[in-house]
């Protein structure tokens, strides 16, 4: 199933560069260099995300009894050029159709060991979620282009240079479900789908008032982190045993190695680099990396090894 920082002191100076290169919260310094042996010793690491991984104790009756949703409540049908997922990720959004203000009557969040009957966001006010503003303007279409069907998956899409200047466009809404994961696992949940382009459409759930995510777990007292330890930005899929996330790293940081530990109620991910001392340019690169669990991930939260923070799963 797919689901989809302290940092250097000093600002991190983001630009679209390459892929790999966004603007995050910082956690270290890298270079995208892969997953080679680690050329120290990095168990103050492993060490720092188990005190984490004991720390983790969500309170209260909505970790198991309400709706707290673990993924981010965006979801794709169909494929998006990489100006639309610029463009998604930034929230640039125009609306080709006028959207419903009215709420619909409560809908049924549908749990593998029940269910919950809550109110539901009109079009217009989910819509509202993922509207974050206009794209800068640019010489191009400001409307991204949709793929052709008949290049088949592999086919190239064109788009004007710049790409990041596009906003996507919506011509109409209508109720569905999607799946979403959850404290208790995956959900089947009301929502919006946003067409576009293509016969494609952005998919957003409904749910009016979830319940928000427990505080971070809290992290060892009275001490930095380790120098060599890096932050994870987010979780990008997990398949079987396999779980995917990203680590914000540097410029100049080598044997970039993932850090995973279980326990029974929590998975806590983080990563080890080796800083190289060298001069770099002062930018966040976000690295791929994997770990294999023990045991499928189940209902337990996947938290970030250096502040604890619950990590949503990404949406593209």
């Amino acid at each position: 199933m797919s689901l989809p920082r302290a940092g250097r002191l000093a600002a991190v100076v983001c630009a679209v560069v390459v892929a790999l290169s966004a603007c995050a919260s910082p956690g270290g310094a890298g270079d995208g260099g892969g997953l080679a042996p680690p050329a120290g010793d990095h168990q103050t690491v492993e060490r720092w995300a188990e005190e984490v991984a004991d720390a983790w104790a969500p309170s209260g009756d909505a970790w198991r009894q309400g709706y707290v949703p673990l993924q981010e409540p965006t979801s794709i049908d169909g494929d998006l050029t990489d100006g639309e997922k610029r463009a998604l990720g930034a929230g640039y959004w125009q609306a080709n159709t006028t959207l419903s203000t009215t709420r619909p009557k409560p809908g049924t969040v549908l749990f593998h060991d029940g269910s919950l009957t809550m109110p539901l966001l009109s079009a217009a006010e989910a819509y509202q979620k993922m509207d974050l503003g206009d794209p800068p303007p640019c010489t191009g279409p400001t409307v991204p282009p949709s793929p052709d069907p008949s290049a088949g998956p592999d086919g190239s899409v064109s788009a004007p240079a710049g790409g990041d200047c596009l906003a996507m466009s919506t011509s109409g809404a209508s109720l569905t479900t999607m799946e979403i994961r959850t404290s208790r696992g995956v959900a089947t949940v009301p929502a919006w789908r946003f067409e576009i382009s293509g016969g494609r459409a952005v998919i957003r759930d409904a749910v009016a008032d979830p319940a928000p995510v427990p505080s971070p777990a809290a992290t060892p007292a009275d001490r930095k982190p380790p120098a060599e330890m890096v932050s994870t930005q987010d979780m990008t899929g997990v398949d079987g045993l396999t779980l995917r996330y990203r680590l914000g790293v540097g410029a100049c940081d080598r044997d970039i190695t993932p850090i995973v530990v279980e326990r029974a109620t929590a998975v806590v991910v983080t990563g080890a680099v080796t800083r190289t001392g060298e001069t770099c340019t002062d930018q966040l690169l976000l690295e791929p990396v994997s770990v294999t669990l023990t045991e499928p991930l189940g209902d337990r939260p996947v938290l970030d090894g250096l502040n604890g923070t619950v990590l949503p799963v990404g949406v593209i």
